[in-house]
């Protein structure tokens, strides 16, 4: 009689168990999220490596596999590779990529909702070069210590192994993130449009913008149109809605800059500038007035930008001295008598 009524309740038994698993995995921490804190993660990424490099502009994908440790477990997560870029590809040995995350395998993982980003890898093999990433990785953050307007990014040391060869390179390189959860999360929507016109900036935010591409010396750059369908060359687009202003500027894309310094980099046509290194103001004269407050923005964040450069132990005594240096100089420029008056004397329009 024991028996069979053991046997009766065995299924619900069962059913309480399975529940209380799922309740447990449900209630249970989930790790942080890539682009939510500072760290740099230690990765492996498997791919055909040799096969991806000689058709960088095929515009294949081909599948990989992602690992990394957490918790003292190793998780693997399948995804898709692809070359991706423009400039980079034609100059790079490794070109950079657009990393693609299974949604369904991410679930629960430091990687959930991560989607399809872009990977900015080491591009050349020489170890003199190795600057160029880490140096474009603390420009972005650099932008994040003065607005949320600004791409997260996740630093990844980067072990590569190519499963055609069984080749191993171990790299520094980081994710950018998605323009659309930038936008989200600045309570905004990325806006998918042929361009816009000063007026429709908001001068506060452009202003930072402005300011930041001097601090860094970048030209490479357009907030009013581009090459490709939707706005604009190295920054996107964000606003309320497609026909509301103010609209916000969001830069990427800086190994053009005088901060990286990238060998295979050269100014824009068109205007009158040496080198990457000689900073060219390009706001717009309409928007002068907020360019004191972009650069008191700045300004006031010189200790915490300083001590992300020099305390960075990805880069050689040479380059981090040269990249403080260079930095040094934006600030003894606006500090100047007329410091302010240097930027805006040269804007447009």
């Amino acid at each position: 009689m024991i028996k069979h009524a053991l046997a009766a309740i065995a299924p619900a038994l069962a059913l309480l168990a399975v529940t209380t698993a799922a309740t447990t995995q449900d209630d249970a921490p989930k790790p942080a999220k890539i682009f939510t804190t500072d760290n740099v993660l230690a990765v492996t990424i498997k791919g055909p490596w040799r096969t991806i490099g000689r058709n960088k502009n095929s515009g294949e994908e081909w599948q990989g596999e992602f690992s990394y440790s957490a918790d003292g477990a190793t998780v693997t997560l399948p995804v898709s590779l692809r070359a991706r870029g423009l400039t980079r590809l034609d100059v790079c040995d490794f070109p950079p990529l657009r990393i693609g995350f299974d949604k369904q395998a991410s679930k629960g993982t430091t990687f959930r909702g991560a989607g399809n980003l872009k990977l900015v890898t080491h591009c050349l093999k020489q170890e003199k070069y190795q600057a160029y990433p880490v140096k474009e990785y603390l420009a972005y953050r650099i932008y994040n210590q003065v607005t949320e307007l600004s791409y997260r990014v996740q630093g990844m040391d980067i072990r590569y192994i190519d499963t055609e060869t069984g080749r191993e390179t171990e790299r520094f390189g980081f994710l950018i993130e998605d323009p659309d959860d930038v936008a989200k999360r600045n309570g905004l929507l990325k806006l998918d449009i042929e361009g816009t016109i000063p007026p429709a900036l908001d001068a506060d935010e452009t202003s930072l913008f402005m300011v930041f591409q001097y601090l860094i010396s970048n030209l490479d750059w357009s907030v009013l149109g581009g090459p490709d369908e939707y706005c604009c060359h190295n920054a996107r687009l964000a606003g309320k809605a497609i026909d509301e202003r103010p609209v916000y500027a969001l830069p990427y894309d800086f190994d053009s800059s005088g901060f990286v310094d990238a060998h295979y980099a050269s100014p824009p046509d068109g205007l009158r500038v040496r080198n990457l290194r000689q900073r060219l103001f390009r706001g717009f004269c309409m928007h002068n007035d907020a360019v004191p407050g972009a650069v008191q923005a700045i300004r006031e964040q010189r200790e915490a930008i300083m001590a992300m450069v020099n305390n960075e132990p990805r880069l050689d005594g040479r380059s981090m001295d040269s990249a403080v240096r260079f930095l040094d100089s934006f600030f003894e420029r606006v500090d100047s008598a007329d410091g302010i008056a240097s930027l805006t004397d040269s804007c447009r329009g």
